[in-house]
């Protein structure tokens, strides 16, 4: 395959995720090792962040030497497939977090590339995305459209509204809300291996794409025209933790009835938000599939401001955003 296009994929990773990270990488290689002829159209950007303003490294499980070992493990499978990895280790004091690197690639790539796609180390992009996105550039140009996102099919998740982004297979599938859905194949938060999802893709002999003009973003292996990212659609600096929440505020707007978001809906993408290797290593904590009401109170004190955050933004009040000093303020009181 030759690209007419240049893209970057571009990932945050946690050094809680580290193990998690290796079924990341296994996904990345089914989506690159596919007779790709010019790989200089593709970059990877990795962003390996061991901030420990929330959760703190159980020393006695594992350390940083550890976990960067694992890391640019990782890198190195990508760099023998032959394709760029630029990769930024994120330590110290500073406050950093996916909000920040998501905006960050945009800006810094949207005049380098026609693409950026957001990866995710609990999500697995299709063995066919680059083949798709080639398909749907081609359509784009001929229609003179060129500020929008694009998106695969998911698993059954949360309410029927969600249902335009959802696989064709699954979207009469019954959304079971409760403890074990983790474990559910046909929903969208639990794993389900490569080889299921390469499987249900085999299938696709034409693309089934769908258009929306509202934005359901869910974050995962999401593609934005880096003319939408020039026209000034960006996560809002006030933005600390929700990125595609703050992204989807943005596009509606800027853009208004002209937002356009296109799905494939007969292309799986996997997003295991309930992976059992999400959260490991942490420090007095025993929640590997990141249940939210598992986590500590510092991170649940930040999640609450941008949750404030985001109301002020929807509603153009005259309210303060709240930034990470303010978060260190609450914190030091306690």
């Amino acid at each position: 395959m030759v690209l007419t296009n240049k893209y970057v994929i571009g990932t945050h990773v946690m050094w809680f995720e580290i193990e998690m990270y290796e079924d990341f990488i296994k996904g990345l290689v089914n989506l690159l090792d596919t007779n790709i002829e010019n790989k200089k159209n593709v970059t990877i950007d990795l962003c390996f962040n061991l901030l420990q303003h929330f959760e703190k490294i159980d020393e006695d499980i594992v350390d940083e030497e550890y976990l960067m070992v694992q890391f640019f493990n990782g890198v190195r499978k990508i760099e023998d497939l032959g394709f760029e990895v630029i990769t930024n280790v994120v330590r110290g004091d500073e406050f950093y977090f996916h909000a920040d690197y998501r905006r960050d690639l945009n800006y810094n790539y949207c005049k380098k590339v026609d693409y950026v796609m957001w990866g995710e180390t609990d999500s697995f992009f299709p063995k066919e995305a680059f083949w798709g996105l080639e398909t749907l550039s081609k359509y784009t140009e001929q229609q003179n459209i060129h500020r929008y996102i694009a998106c695969f099919g998911d698993r059954k998740m949360w309410d029927s509204s969600w249902d335009a982004t959802v696989h064709n297979d699954y979207v009469d599938v019954e959304f079971v809300d409760d403890d074990k859905q983790h474990l559910n194949l046909n929903q969208a938060k639990s794993p389900l291996p490569i080889e299921t999802m390469n499987k249900i893709n085999e299938k696709v002999e034409e693309f089934d794409i769908g258009m929306i003009q509202y934005p359901k973003l869910d974050g995962s292996c999401l593609v934005i025209s880096s003319d939408l990212i020039k026209f000034g659609v960006n996560i809002p600096p006030c933005m600390i933790y929700n990125d595609d929440h703050g992204l989807s505020i943005m596009s509606e707007k800027l853009l208004g009835k002209e937002y356009k978001q296109f799905v494939f809906k007969n292309l799986l993408k996997v997003h295991a938000r309930r992976h059992p290797n999400k959260r490991l290593y942490v420090m007095e904590e025993d929640n590997p599939n990141a249940f939210g009401d598992k986590k500590n109170e510092k991170f649940n004190t930040f999640k609450s401001l941008s949750d404030r955050n985001i109301q002020t933004l929807i509603s153009s009040s005259s309210d303060k955003f709240f930034e990470y000093k303010d978060f260190k303020k609450m914190t030091e009181k306690k």
